[in-house]
């Protein structure tokens, strides 16, 4: 598929599957578009999916000005990319890293985001001690070999082969990515939530993995004026593969404007 050349330089590389209305799929840290797998099938039946590589990530420019990862640069970047392809107004889909950057997104440029669904994502570090883990895990990352470094990572999903198998199939990184990603100023914006004009779907899951993502949750919630919050019982990062028939359906019935329906394992708040 296509590369999209940015009048900042960079060079986007992105996906396309299906026909109809288009979705930005916008990935997490370390990932590509091939993270999106679990949702290829039931998403490309009725819309375009349009699943871009981030910066410094997959066939995308690995380069950041002055040699630092940003996720501002990218946020801007997702905007020149929309340009490029014509695109003014688009619903987005942000997962993990990449929500942060869709709400960024919504927050900075709120007519190019139609509708917002965040799943797994933050607007900030939510505890001093999940900020305190990130600074020890910088330091173990660092003197540990890669294929250490990946094992440890797909530790918490014990037992769950088809979301590791998802995970690394769509890793994109080397350990200096990975690092330099790790180690970036994180772009608190919860007090800018308010800006975000898209009606938006906020999805977490009750258990711990990196930090606690329910709280975070909670908090991008209240921040944003039209929001519904969908919190999953025994689930974590990614939601999309862990909950992935839940969280197609439940995403598709957003989108499309529907009541969502009830699941068992899932609690929603509304205002």
């Amino acid at each position: 598929m296509p590369h999209v050349q940015l009048q900042n330089g960079a060079t986007y590389y992105y996906e396309m599957r299906g026909e109809g209305e288009s979705i930005l799929f916008i990935h997490g840290s370390g990932a590509s578009w091939k993270i999106w797998e679990p949702q290829f099938e039931v998403f490309s039946k009725h819309y375009k999916m349009i699943l871009v590589d981030m910066r410094g990530h997959g066939g995308s420019t690995k380069e950041f000005p002055n040699r630092q990862y940003s996720m501002k640069v990218i946020v801007e970047d997702m905007k020149e990319f929309l340009d490029a392809l014509g695109i003014s107004s688009i619903p987005v889909i942000g997962l993990s890293q990449g929500g942060v950057i869709a709400s960024l997104l919504a927050c900075t440029h709120p007519s190019y985001v139609q509708k917002l669904v965040l799943s797994n994502s933050y607007s900030e570090v939510p505890t001093m001690g999940a900020g305190c883990l990130l600074t020890v895990s910088n330091a173990i990352f660092s003197i540990l070999p890669y294929w250490i470094i990946l094992k440890l990572i797909m530790i918490p999903y014990g037992e769950d082969t088809y979301t590791k198998q998802v995970i690394l199939n769509s890793l994109s990184v080397d350990k200096s990515m990975l690092l330099a990603m790790k180690k970036s100023e994180f772009p608190t914006h919860t007090n800018d939530l308010h800006k975000i004009t898209a009606s938006t779907l906020v999805l977490c899951g009750d258990k711990k993995n990196v930090g606690p993502e329910e709280k975070a949750g909670n908090i991008i919630f209240n921040h944003i004026p039209k929001a519904t919050l969908g919190v999953f019982k025994n689930a974590f990062d990614p939601l999309t593969t862990m909950r992935r028939d839940i969280f197609n359906e439940m995403v598709l019935d957003f989108l499309g404007d529907r009541p969502l329906q009830s699941y068992e394992d899932v609690t929603y708040t509304n205002k």
